[in-house]
């Protein structure tokens, strides 16, 4: 069981902290980082739908762009190398939530609600699309799945066991 939160530094800096708790450990574990050709399309995805909040902010004049945001306790740091720009490719983090309907409800609601909305059908997709599943086996135990996929091949995931 993961619990997250967010915290100030002194410098007002708000941090990423994950506390673990029961079996398994992220010892050691700091983030995850994205490689991307279009850092534009993960800010929309990651500000105007997820909400997740900035917590770095970094652009090196013609060598790179990074941006860190802290999304359920999880640091994810996407970065695009303005030399020799990369696609993401297939990256999937996920995520297990007690209540799959109230997670995709705000989701699409803060999805309806942003900039990203107003663009055309074919803009939107390359930025968010969601997908329910409702019988996805995860081991030994059968789940229902809410896919929330970003640019790139990118694929925030949400696991509520049945």
């Amino acid at each position: 069981q993961i619990q997250y939160r967010q915290a100030a530094s002194a410098s007002q800096e708000r941090s990423c902290k994950v506390a673990i708790q029961g079996p398994g450990s992220l010892e050691g574990f700091a983030s995850v980082q994205v490689e991307t050709s279009d850092i534009k399309r993960h800010e929309q995805f990651f500000e105007s739908v997820l909400h997740a909040p900035v917590v770095q902010r970094m652009d090196h004049p013609q060598v790179d762009s990074l941006r860190g945001y802290c999304y359920r306790g999880v640091l994810i740091v996407v970065r695009q190398d303005l030399r020799t720009p990369r696609p993401t490719g297939w990256v999937q983090i996920n995520f297990t939530v007690s209540n799959i309907a109230a997670v995709q409800g705000e989701l699409e609601q803060a999805y309806r609600a942003s900039s990203v909305y107003q663009l055309s059908e074919e803009e939107r997709a390359k930025i968010v699309r969601f997908r329910l599943k409702p019988d996805v086996m995860r081991g030994d135990r059968q789940v229902i799945r809410l896919e929330v996929a970003g640019p790139e091949g990118l694929i925030i995931g949400f696991d509520q066991d049945k």
